[in-house]
């Protein structure tokens, strides 16, 4: 089956009703329970703005065509990722820091981190930290279907250097789905809201004081987060921004000085905070802190407090520097031979990714050079094909082959000729330009039926699949809710209801 956005209070697990096909009135009941349920979940005042009416109606999503298949392909990305991180500096054969060539100060960080004392820093597996691989959803032949094809999920890249942006969203949109009576009707939520956040707190110690190091970055769930944290745990993070940092002598400190920031004197602080004066200055003690800085703003650090912060942040600078990367799907995709040989991955396995992974060639490679190769000959091949920035987000610097002339095309492709990653310079990947599926959609409270592209994501905690999250919908080829946009969440049927 496949998806399609219903309206839960007018459907059940043997009928969907569009919410075009319903009257006006169930609709906009739909969509305003569904807005008061999110306003009680977190104050209107720390949703980023127009985020609480930015939603649609849910989509219906089955397990069989939709979330055991991307389950499946989650433990085989979770475990390429694992063990070509593990290698990076040490497999000499591979050579991961000649294919895929981090700025100095990053590799100069994370080398430092590799040649620490056991213990010092925890092991890659136990701090993945939180990422959100994107998804497109493309129709492919299968002569088994009705109607000839299924939907195939391309994931395009993985999204790793914020913690918090779109689980907060997700996980109290699942929460108004279930308050609608998604259960009752036979349906079950593709997240759990619960489960979602418990997850998000394991990632530090609830027993300590939280700082959240924020810089140029509005931030999105960040805010919504420090409100949950607040609520379930008695804990207010404190927003600290890098000139806050201060670095103090300590005989019992690891690197022998300890990680601090400036806070006034009479700041709130909790009972496990350590406050002091130092030359002149009020501190505190920083014994865990989550990171929502972009590169530019890490590359300003001294090196000194870089690596204090490395020891302390839990969003781990490996996932930042690497996973978020987005020439790393392309270097999964090189090495699939060599996982089957090591045995990290089944030749099944293998498979899912070979097939959920967006062909993507990676500046410098082989495969870059034949593709530009291939291009000179054939002017129409960039058709089929778009340039995405390897450390961009949000959709920023996306470049369609279509839509640039051939000159152009090549211009930007011989830039991509070097592995070379240079402060300050634009470097791309090449990824297949997948043809997306195309789906009715009723955008937030609006009845008129709609053709939209969506973009999916799914949630993940240190390595843990947390389900789907919101769907990005938009009539252009970018999906972004800043972009007028809208975010669906979705459910799917009950079995047990049947």
């Amino acid at each position: 089956m496949k998806i399609q956005q219903i309206c839960l209070t007018a459907s059940n697990c043997g009928q969907f009703r569009f919410p075009a096909d319903v009257d006006p009135s169930i609709h906009q009941h739909d969509w305003e329970s569904y807005t008061a349920s999110l306003l009680r979940s977190c104050p209107e005042s720390i949703w980023p703005q127009g985020s609480p009416t930015a939603h649609s109606l849910p989509m219906l999503v089955t397990a069989e065509d939709h979330i055991n298949p991307l389950r499946a392909f989650h433990d085989a990305l979770v475990a390429a990722i694992v063990d070509i991180v593990n290698r990076w500096w040490t497999d000499t054969a591979a050579d991961f820091p000649a294919r895929m060539p981090i700025e100095p100060y990053e590799e100069s960080l994370l080398r430092w981190m590799n040649t620490l004392p056991a213990g010092t820093v925890a092991p890659f597996e136990k701090c993945l930290g939180s990422w959100r691989p994107d998804f497109l959803i493309e129709h492919v032949a299968d002569p088994s279907s009705s109607d000839g094809t299924r939907e195939q999920f391309r994931v395009c890249e993985i999204n790793a250097r914020f913690c918090w942006n779109g689980y907060l969203h997700g996980a109290y949109g699942q929460q108004a789905l279930d308050e609608m009576g998604a259960e009752e009707r036979g349906f079950r939520g593709a997240a759990d809201c619960e489960e979602t956040l418990n997850e998000l707190l394991s990632l530090f110690d609830t027993s300590k004081p939280l700082h959240f190091l924020k810089g140029e970055e509005k931030g999105i769930d960040i805010h919504m987060f420090a409100h949950a944290v607040e609520e379930r745990t008695g804990i207010r993070p404190r927003f600290i921004t890098p000139e806050d940092l201060r670095l103090v002598p300590s005989i019992k400190a690891p690197l022998g000085q300890k990680l601090c920031c400036v806070v006034s004197p009479d700041a709130e602080t909790s009972p496990q905070s350590t406050i002091f004066e130092f030359n002149g200055e009020w501190l505190e003690e920083i014994y865990q802190v989550n990171l929502e800085l972009h590169q530019r703003e890490l590359r300003a650090m001294p090196t000194k407090i870089l690596r204090h912060v490395s020891l302390h942040c839990f969003n781990d600078m490996r996932t930042i520097f690497l996973v978020h990367d987005k020439r790393m799907l392309g270097i999964i995709l090189q090495e699939l031979d060599v996982l089957i040989n090591r045995h990290v991955l089944t030749p099944s396995q293998a498979d899912l990714l070979r097939e959920g992974i967006s062909t993507t060639f990676i500046p410098g490679s082989p495969e870059m050079a034949q593709f530009t190769q291939d291009s000179q000959v054939n002017p129409t091949l960039k058709d089929g094909y778009i340039l995405k920035p390897i450390r961009s987000g949000k959709g920023a610097g996306i470049l369609f082959g279509d839509e640039l002339s051939w000159q152009d095309w090549q211009t930007k492709l011989q830039t991509c000729q070097q592995a070379t990653l240079a402060p300050g310079q634009m470097s791309y990947v090449v990824q297949r330009h997948i043809p997306q599926g195309v789906y009715d959609v009723c955008m937030k409270n609006d009845h008129e039926k709609k053709q939209m592209q969506m973009v999916g994501t799914y949630h993940v905690v240190n390595g843990r699949y947390l389900g789907i999250g919101t769907w990005r919908c938009s009539p252009a080829r970018i999906c972004a809710v800043s972009r007028g946009g809208s975010m669906i969440c979705s459910v799917y049927i009950d079995d047990a209801a049947m």
